[in-house]
C-alpha cells in the first residue's frame, strides 16, 4: 500500500512538474511564433503601403482594397523622363521649369506604363497579398479616408489610409487565447495603440508600420 502511496505521489509530482515548465515553456513558444509570422505580415503591409502611394500619385487619394486590388491588375501609373538640368542660369533668367522645357532646353516626358508589370515585378501574387499567412481565412483590412486639417486660415481635406491585421486574426491559430487576451488588453491599455499590426492611420497623416 505505502507503495502505491508513493508512486502516486511521484506522478502528482512529475506531472505538477511537467505543468509548471510547460506554464514557463507554452509563452516563451507563442511568442517565437508571433514574432516569425509578424516578420511575413510585416513586410506584407510595407507592400501595401507603397502600393497605396502609387495609387495616390495618380488619383491623389488612397484606396480600400477592392480599388487598390483593380489598380494593381488593370491601372497604371507614370513616371517622368528627364533629360537635362533646370540650371540656376535659367532660373535667373527668369524660366521655370516648364518654360525650358517648352523651349527645348530641357525635356520633361510623362511615360505611363502598367501597374501590374511596374510594381509586381518582383513576383508578388496580387491574390495573396491581403492574406493572413496562417490563416487563409482571415485576410488584412484596408481603408481609405479623409481627414480635415487646418492650412493658415483654411480647412483642407487629406487622404489617409490604414492597412491592418488584428492580434485575433493571426493569434487565433495558435491557440492560448489567454495569451492572447493579454496582449490585446495591453494594446488596449495604451493611448492610440492598436491590438495587431498596422501602416496609415485613419487619425493622423501617417504611411509608417505601428511596429516602427
Amino acid at each position: 500500500m505505502k507503495k502505491v502511496i508513493l508512486l502516486v505521489v511521484a506522478l502528482a509530482v512529475v506531472a505538477l512538474a511537467y505543468v509548471t515548465v510547460q506554464s514557463v515553456l507554452a509563452p516563451v513558444s507563442f511568442d517565437k511564433k508571433q514574432k516569425e509570422i509578424e516578420a511575413v505580415l510585416q513586410k506584407q503591409l510595407k507592400k501595401i503601403a507603397s502600393y497605396e502611394d502609387a495609387y495616390k500619385s495618380v488619383y491623389n487619394k488612397y484606396a480600400n482594397k477592392e480599388e487598390l486590388t483593380a489598380f494593381l491588375t488593370n491601372g497604371r501609373i507614370f513616371y517622368i523622363r528627364a533629360e537635362g538640368d533646370y540650371t540656376s542660369d535659367m532660373r535667373d533668367k527668369g524660366l521655370s521649369e516648364e518654360d525650358a522645357a517648352r523651349q527645348g532646353l530641357i525635356r520633361r516626358d510623362t511615360i505611363w506604363v502598367s501597374a501590374k508589370d511596374s510594381l509586381l515585378k518582383d513576383g508578388t501574387d496580387i491574390t495573396k497579398l491581403f492574406t493572413i499567412p496562417n490563416n487563409p481565412d482571415s485576410s488584412i483590412q484596408v481603408v481609405a479616408s479623409f481627414i480635415k486639417q487646418e492650412v493658415g486660415d483654411t480647412e483642407i481635406e487629406v487622404p489617409v489610409f490604414q492597412a491592418s491585421a488584428s492580434y485575433y486574426s493571426y493569434l487565433l491559430p495558435l491557440g492560448n487565447e489567454r495569451r492572447i487576451k493579454e496582449k490585446v488588453e495591453a494594446a488596449n491599455a495604451k493611448t492610440n495603440a492598436f491590438a495587431g499590426l498596422r501602416v496609415g492611420s485613419l487619425s493622423e497623416v501617417k504611411t509608417n508600420g505601428n511596429w516602427e
